[in-house]
């Protein structure tokens, strides 16, 4: 592990020149409705499925080929971009309207709103939605829009100078050196396209941590099987192993310039040797020396993302209709429904999670004088 992750700005451009506008050599990609609406006002779409669909330069982790197959996005619509570097829209059909499929995407207000609008009347859906987007500027209120805030990710910029704490990353070269004591045989490994038998194994570790604080762990086989589908194509991994036994292992899956850490899992035999992170920041390195611009952590708020030197971003997940006779539609509501339970779920958690919290300390030591 070194103290500075990731190349100089000159090299990591060089890498995809056309992934950045000129002139914002530290921000992700601003895309805008004049991107993909001509002069005369047209659209340039064409319909594909999941299964046929290729893109060798797609927008994202969340709109690659070998993602909508594996999650079953079915039809889709896509939207070309009009200049080369412009990556493409991505939707799906479901339920009678139309879903984003490139979560993360930074877009402006006025490309949300008129491309909805343009596409629901070329395509004659009943709504559209752009689901965990991170929009500049503010989307005007009107009764035929909805936008729910329930997520946020924590976006690293691997081109800084540092894009951790020198204390952090010594302390965690500290507790590498310990394991090596503690653990002779001990290696740490970078290797491409993790397998199923990998993937199980960071389950297992996975749910027995989640399930000791009395939660649910929400990975299951089928989810497993998507993972691994995904890993084959883009997938890589840090591997610590004790001879033939594997101690920690994560799944990052990298797709242009950017990197998505998507889960990980660690033996709990170590306590004090911080196999997570030592994984996690051995990962961000050798994303770093591919060329890698961002290092997205994804969803939560765990003090680590902040310490790592993370940004937080908040997303907005924006539901538009067509017309008045949307509020009737099945599918429109259903997305209101799921949506707005997910926003207020995330407004409550401040107030519910420590009276949750004090209820199990109660009922555990209640537990214990029984």
């Amino acid at each position: 592990m070194t103290e500075r992750g990731g190349p100089t700005a000159t090299t990591a451009a060089a890498a995809d020149p056309d992934r950045r506008p000129a002139g914002q050599p530290g921000e992700p990609q601003v895309l805008a409705l004049h991107d993909y609406l001509a002069d005369d006002g047209t659209l340039r779409l064409r319909d594909e499925t999941a299964a046929g669909y290729a893109d060798p330069a797609p927008g994202g982790l969340y709109a690659h080929p070998a993602w909508l197959r594996a999650y079953a996005a079915g039809d889709l619509v896509v939207v070309e971009g009009l200049r080369p570097g412009v990556p493409r829209l991505v939707f799906a059909r479901a339920h009678g309207g139309l879903v984003h499929r490139g979560c993360l995407l930074r877009l402006e207000a006025a490309l949300v709103a008129g491309l909805s609008e343009r596409l629901m009347a070329r395509t004659g859906a009943a709504f559209a939605v752009f689901e965990d987007v991170e929009i500049l500027g503010p989307v005007p209120a009107r009764p035929a829009r909805l936008v729910f805030n329930y997520r946020n990710n924590w976006r690293l910029d691997l081109r800084g100078p540092a894009w951790a704490s020198k204390r952090l990353v010594a302390d965690t070269r500290r507790k590498a050196r310990g394991l090596r004591r503690d653990v002779p045989d001990v290696t740490i490994d970078c290797a491409p396209a993790p397998d199923r038998a990998i993937l199980d194994r960071i389950a297992t570790f996975g749910r027995a941590r989640i399930e000791a604080r009395g939660r649910q762990y929400l990975i299951d086989a089928a989810e497993l099987d998507r993972l691994a589908t995904v890993a084959a194509a883009v997938g890589h991994s840090t591997l610590v192993r004790s001879g033939d036994a594997l101690l920690a292992a994560d799944l990052v899956c990298t797709v242009g310039d950017q990197a998505y850490f998507l889960t990980h899992g660690f033996d709990p035999g170590y306590p004090r040797s911080r196999l997570g992170l030592i994984c996690l920041i051995n990962s961000i390195e050798a994303c770093a020396a591919r060329g890698v611009h961002d290092f997205n952590m994804l969803w939560g708020d765990q003090p680590y993302k902040a310490q790592l030197g993370g940004e937080r971003v908040d997303l907005r997940t924006v539901l538009l209709r067509r017309s008045a006779a949307g509020l009737l539609h099945p599918g429109h509501a259903r997305m209101v429904l799921r949506f707005g339970w997910l926003d207020l779920k995330r407004r409550l958690k401040p107030y519910l999670e420590p009276a949750l919290e004090r209820l199990r300390s109660r009922w555990e030591a209640a537990t214990r004088k029984a």
